[in-house]
C-alpha cells in the first residue's frame, strides 16, 4: 500500500507484566477519493472520443492528456503508466453501460477506464467503470470547463474529484523488551515494512504461543501496509489461532475487510 506517514511521539503502553506492549503509529494512509474510486494498485486508461468537429476532438485530446498526468502524478505510478488512447464517435454508443465499459476494459488491457465524450458545445460528460469495485456500476458525471482553461488544465482539475484521500489512522504493533524486538521497531520507524518482516519472521521460532502470536500480528499489519490484504489476512489468522491479541486484532481485521 503506498501511504504517506506523520511523526508523533511514540506511545507505549504495558499490557501485563512481562507481557507484550503496545507501540503505537499514526499513518497518513491512502483513501477512496471524493469520487468513491480507489486506482491504487489498478491499471487505468483514459479514453476520448473524436468527432468530425477538429477543434472539439483537440480538446478532447488534451483534456485526457491533463487528466492521465495528474492521476499519475497522484497514484506515483510514473509518467505514460496511464494509457490515453482515442475512438471515433459512433452512433447509438451508450457509455453508461455497463457491457460497453468492460469491453473498453478489455481492448485497453486496463482494471478501471475513464471515457471523455464531449459535444461541440464543450460540454464534457466523463463516463468510469472499475472492473474491480464492488458496486460493479459505471459512473457518470458531467459539466462544462471554465472558459479559462485549456483542454489540459482542464483535465487536470477533472482529475481532483478522482484524486486519493487521505486520513491519519493509528495503527498498533505489539513488542517486547527486548533487543530482537526493538531491532523490528528501528525498521518501521524509517517505514522500512519488509525489513521489520524478516525481523519478525526470526521471532516465529518459540515455542511461546503468544510471543509467537506478536510476531505473527505485526507481519499481517506489515502486509497490510504493502497493499497485501490476503496475506495480512493469512498471519492475521495465524495470529488469532496462537493466542488472539484482544482489541487489536479486531481493529486489523475491519481494516482488512474494508479493503477486500
Amino acid at each position: 500500500m503506498k501511504h504517506r506517514l506523520l511523526f508523533f511521539p511514540l506511545m507505549m503502553l504495558l499490557i501485563a507484566s512481562c507481557g507484550p506492549s503496545k507501540h503505537i503509529m499514526h499513518i497518513d494512509m491512502r483513501c477512496p477519493s471524493r469520487a468513491g474510486l480507489s486506482l491504487e494498485n489498478k491499471i487505468v486508461s483514459v479514453v476520448y472520443i473524436e468527432n468530425d468537429n477538429v477543434s472539439t476532438s483537440s480538446f478532447s485530446n488534451e483534456l485526457a492528456s491533463g487528466f492521465a498526468s495528474e492521476l499519475e502524478q497522484d497514484l506515483g505510478t510514473g509518467e505514460g503508466s496511464i494509457g490515453v488512447f482515442s475512438m471515433r464517435s459512433q452512433d447509438g454508443v451508450d457509455y453508461s453501460a455497463r457491457e460497453e465499459m468492460i469491453q473498453l476494459l478489455i481492448d485497453t488491457d486496463a482494471d478501471a477506464v475513464f471515457v471523455f465524450d464531449v459535444a461541440d458545445s464543450y460540454m464534457v460528460r466523463l463516463y468510469c467503470y472499475d472492473g474491480m469495485d464492488k458496486s460493479d456500476e459505471v459512473k457518470s458525471f458531467s459539466g462544462c470547463p471554465s472558459s479559462t482553461l485549456n483542454g489540459y488544465d482542464a483535465g487536470c482539475t477533472v482529475a481532483n474529484t478522482f484524486k486519493s484521500q487521505w486520513k491519519t489512522e493509528p495503527y498498533t504493533f505489539a513488542y517486547y523488551d527486548s533487543e530482537k524486538w526493538y531491532k523490528a521497531l528501528d525498521k518501521i520507524e524509517v517505514y522500512d515494512w519488509k525489513g521489520a518482516m524478516n525481523q519478525w519472521f526470526l521471532l516465529l521460532k518459540t515455542n511461546d504461543p503468544m510471543r509467537r502470536s506478536c510476531a505473527e500480528y505485526n507481519i499481517a499489519v506489515a502486509c497490510y501496509m504493502l497493499g497485501d490484504y490476503a496475506l495480512a489476512e493469512q498471519w492475521l489468522d495465524r495470529s488469532d489461532k496462537d493466542n488472539k491479541l484482544p482489541n487489536i486484532s479486531d481493529s486489523l481485521r475491519k481494516r482488512i475487510e474494508s479493503r477486500k
